[in-house]
């Protein structure tokens, strides 16, 4: 890693299970978290810097950077890499005039919010399925729905309606709350991760999305893992390639708004048509990216998360060996959610 800038990069985060594997993309790297797991320790003995500020019941990151900002663990113009770049820590950063390694924090709201998500997509004419935006009291059962509230993490906001007496308990429970309705279809779904550089898109492979194990995530709808293998075996060389044209697709409409760095994107994929239903996109890091990075970096690849660094480094990316799409096609990533819980 010769060719990599000197730049200390301070990686922050109140949840040390996700950065597990982040490491291996940045030789200048120091980890600060609020309790270590025993893959962090196993990372300390390999000469990682980490600091344990030991704030276990602390759960944001914004209260974490806030106490290193206190003990004058971090000071001007440091840079900062973080899971989610909201407005309070932009704010937060902009006092202490740190620097924030991801996309802007109103990309959140433009896109992880999943009625704003339907309006990107129309405005730049991105497959999904057909979709209703309204209040959920005003839905009629007719067929099984799909349910989604504004925001949610993990399935914690999606609802899998299949009778009239489902819907209406979900009535009694959020009726007033304007949701989004999209048809049940019985497809698997599938994710990949991207980043969008000045010069090009880079992404990994598509993997298998783990969902409806209740020993991972209880919730119908929430997310355990991802599996690199079983995508490889499910998805025909026909619907690679329609993949293939999402992924342009997504990257220039993301390139189009401005958005630069690491995100990723979930869609369900119809093998007998081979159609491809985009479903959410979510600008950020992701749950996975640790395991990935920790794959793309055991066969001597230079991890996505690497590209979204020297990306946001300013690097001319022109100049190195980067894969386009990465060459990691096995691999099972289990990721349990056992506190997961119906959010209204």
């Amino acid at each position: 890693m010769s060719k990599f800038p000197r730049k200390t990069i301070y990686l922050v985060s109140p949840d040390p299970s996700k950065i597990e594997g982040l490491e291996f993309a940045w030789p200048h790297l120091k980890i600060f978290v609020n309790k270590l797991t025993p893959e962090l320790r196993k990372a300390e003995k390999r000469g990682v810097e980490i600091t344990n500020l030991k704030l276990p019941k602390v759960k944001k990151t914004s209260h974490l950077l806030g106490e290193m900002i206190s003990r004058k663990l971090i000071r001007k113009g440091n840079r900062l890499l973080i899971f989610k770049n909201l407005p309070k820590i932009e704010k937060l950063a902009a006092k202490h005039h740190l620097e924030v390694l991801m996309s802007k924090a109103k990309f959140i709201s433009q896109l992880e919010d999943k009625i704003n998500f339907v309006d990107f997509c129309h405005d730049y004419a991105l497959p999904i399925l057909p979709t209703q935006i309204r209040k959920l009291n005003l839905v009629i059962f007719v067929e099984p729905i799909v349910v989604q509230m504004r925001r949610g993490h993990a399935g914690e906001s999606t609802f899998f309606v299949r009778s009239n007496r489902e819907l209406n308990e979900l009535k009694r429970k959020a009726g007033e709350w304007v949701v989004k309705i999209t048809p049940l279809k019985k497809l698997p779904t599938f994710s990949l991760n991207l980043c969008i550089t000045r010069a090009g898109t880079f992404t990994t492979q598509p993997f298998f999305q783990i969902t409806g194990d209740p020993n991972l995530n209880p919730l119908p709808g929430g997310t355990g893992g991802i599996d690199f293998g079983l995508a490889a075996k499910m998805l025909s060389e026909k619907s690679l390639e329609r993949i293939s044209a999402l992924v342009e697709l997504v990257g220039n409409a993301l390139a189009k708004i401005g958005y630069r760095g690491i995100a990723g994107i979930d869609f369900l994929v119809d093998e007998k048509k081979h159609h491809i239903f985009l479903l959410e996109l979510n600008p950020r890091l992701l749950s996975n990216l640790g395991f990935v990075t920790k794959k793309q970096a055991a066969i001597e690849e230079i991890p996505l998360l690497t590209i979204h660094l020297l990306e946001m480094l300013g690097e001319d990316l022109r100049e190195w060996d980067l894969p386009r799409v990465s060459a990691v096609k096995e691999g099972r990533f289990e990721s349990p959610h056992p506190d997961a819980r119906m959010i209204f």
